[in-house]
């Protein structure tokens, strides 16, 4: 059952992964920065240019992280306060339903802080702390 629930939660890593990479992507080649920026102060965003990048840079970098298994918890936790701050001050008055709705970043956050907290065996996390973090399955014998 252990294989099943790792592959499911490589899954979804693979996939939150993918889009965040291309929202990342986009943000840093497509856009550059110094528009993000500027959309970002349209927008109120609070310290418009040093939240583009970090928005950008979670994003990409989080993205593949997220992909990779490293640094899960982390990478968990930033994702989901970008997509926070997406949902409160981009998303949150159009109401949940797309396009301008916060039901996909809701979700990409969401789902970044379970797997980021869950993600499974199959990743660089379990490779590099797993045996440290394992706990016994069975009760120590008893002295008597």
């Amino acid at each position: 059952m252990h294989a099943v629930r790792d592959f499911f939660a490589f899954i979804g890593r693979l996939g939150i992964g993918i889009v965040l990479i291309a929202h990342g992507w986009q943000k840093l080649v497509d856009y550059g920065m110094g528009a993000v920026a500027d959309s970002f102060a349209q927008m109120n965003i609070p310290l418009p240019q040093l939240s583009a990048w970090f928005t950008a840079l979670v994003e990409l970098v989080g993205g593949a992280f997220l992909i990779l298994g490293l640094l899960l918890p982390l990478v968990g936790i930033l994702i989901a306060v970008v997509m926070a701050g997406a949902v409160f001050f981009v998303h949150l008055p159009h109401g949940i339903f797309s396009p301008e709705g916060f039901e996909l970043p809701l979700i990409i956050g969401v789902a970044a802080l379970a797997l980021g907290f869950n993600g499974g065996r199959w990743s660089i996390d379990h490779g590099l702390f797993g045996r440290r973090r394992s706990t016994p399955t069975e009760p120590e014998p008893s002295g008597t």
